[in-house]
């Protein structure tokens, strides 16, 4: 059986940890949306149509980078408290670089980075008993 290439994605709407797990996890990158509070304010000014499209516009740019940064695991599995891992899960479910993958969703609270490492430890270690 091949090694297969895991990679854990803890993800808000505004913030992505990728934790990659080979022995065990380990942070290889954070991902920042460039749509935060500030940008949301700023944006308001010039109308709320604007903040939507702006806004959606910035989340695609978010998910993809996630998503180029992500190609060629084998199994990803999507952690954290907001339907944004719902929808980056959308996204990678019609991207043909992920047709191979095995995704998966698991609903957590939200979680400092040391707990996300010990639960993608612990993630991973049940599931190969």
């Amino acid at each position: 059986m091949e090694n297969q290439k895991k990679i854990v994605i803890y993800l808000d709407h505004f913030t992505a940890n990728l934790i990659e797990y080979t022995t065990t996890a380990k942070l290889v990158k954070t991902i920042k949306s460039d749509f935060n509070q500030f940008e949301k304010k700023k944006i308001l000014q010039k109308g709320e149509s604007h903040l939507h499209d702006k806004e959606q516009h910035l989340q695609l740019q978010f998910y993809k980078e996630i998503s180029d940064n992500s190609v060629g695991f084998s199994i990803v599995v999507l952690l954290g408290p907001t339907t944004a891992k719902a929808e980056l899960k959308t996204i990678l479910s019609h991207d043909n670089r992920f047709s191979d993958a095995d995704i998966s969703l698991k609903i957590t609270d939200k979680l400092n980075q040391k707990e996300q490492i010990a639960f993608v430890n612990n993630f991973f270690y049940i599931d190969t008993k």
